[in-house]
């Protein structure tokens, strides 16, 4: 009888366990290998780069002064940027006639904002929707397109921005002499975070990526220092800027570059505010009056990025120059996937 109990109950307890199917060991997570890259800016920062971390690739490069606007491609933004890496900026005038403006007197010049932020560019409310009321403001803006590489100064032009009807914003420009009169319009794509546009060529001059397709554009920008008084001042910069397409970083200070891992983002502060990496990895040393100068990189800055995938990268920097020629304008930087 006892014997019967026993067969029994193992028999039950087979059973059930056939019932089950065995434990799948999972792999532990395996970080990337460790990559190098430089990024061919050039000596006088002619270029713009883009770079996707994920295929560790340079996506494109293009010339940084070949577009004057960025039209945001977002459903509902009425969004439009200029070209920053240029020193561009804009003043809106008192007239709403193209040809009442023929000079610069009296203008009030602004600059976009290099974090991103909507509310300090320089083209503002020229569309103010109120729930389903549109208006436009109709004003003539001047545009100062800034300066190439070389310091060469790119002219004016003056635009009048009319609407935005089904995705397309339509607007007028022409040179201050009211020579070269040109209407226009941009369609939005969603496949773009921006729609690059040239006065010169009068049309779309795309250098900007698919949104999916890049996490970092190394290129010049514009941004606001501040004086020992406290006075904020535009300056020209040379830096990297991350995509609008949910990508945010964290700097990092503290850890060694080798030891960070993955279990460490949890106690990163993440932003995504453009210029989160920016300029300030390196710092100018030396005697700027002599002449006597270099560049210094802050190698115990860590950038922890987060790309529009979910995926997790530290990234440092390394060098500024060539590593052949010595030319500025090179950086490196080493990365890797956690």
């Amino acid at each position: 009888m006892m014997y019967k109990k026993i067969f029994t109950i193992v028999f039950i307890s087979l059973l059930f366990t056939s019932c089950f199917k065995e434990d799948v060991l999972i792999p532990g997570h395996e970080p990337g290998e460790v990559s190098t890259m430089i990024i061919p800016m050039t000596m006088y920062y002619t270029n713009q780069v883009y770079f996707n971390l994920e295929n560790g690739e340079i996506v494109s490069s293009n010339n940084r002064s070949i577009f004057d606007l960025n039209f945001s491609c977002n459903d509902t933004s009425t969004i439009i940027r200029l070209n920053s890496a240029n020193f561009a900026k804009a003043s809106e005038t008192m007239y709403d006639k193209l040809e009442d403006v023929t000079d610069t007197t009296g203008l009030n010049w602004k600059f976009d904002s290099s974090d991103g932020n909507s509310n300090s560019i320089a083209i503002l409310n020229w569309i103010n929707i109120n729930n389903n009321d549109t208006a436009y403001s109709n004003k003539v803006w001047v545009i100062n397109r800034g300066i190439d590489a070389l310091g060469i100064k790119l002219g004016l032009k003056k635009i009048q921005f009319n609407r935005l009807v089904e995705g397309k914003y339509y607007f007028t420009f022409s040179n201050m002499d009211n020579s070269g009169h040109v209407e226009d319009f941009v369609t939005k794509d969603d496949s773009y975070s921006y729609l690059q546009y040239s006065f010169v060529k009068e049309g779309l001059e795309q250098t900007q990526p698919e949104h999916s397709d890049w996490d970092l554009l190394f290129t010049q920008y514009t941004t606001l220092l501040f004086t020992d008084e406290g006075l904020p001042y535009p300056y020209l910069v040379t830096g990297v800027l991350q995509s609008f397409n949910n990508t945010n970083v964290s700097l990092d200070t503290n850890h060694i570059f080798n030891n960070i891992t993955i279990s460490d983002t949890s106690n990163f502060d993440f932003s995504n505010r453009l210029d989160k990496i920016g300029y300030e990895w390196k710092e100018l040393i030396g005697d700027v009056n002599s002449g006597d100068i270099y560049y210094e990189i802050k190698i115990n800055n860590n950038y922890i990025i987060k790309d529009n995938s979910s995926y997790y990268y530290k990234l440092r920097f390394i060098n500024f120059y060539d590593p052949v020629t010595g030319e500025k304008g090179y950086p490196t930087f080493e990365y890797q996937q956690l």
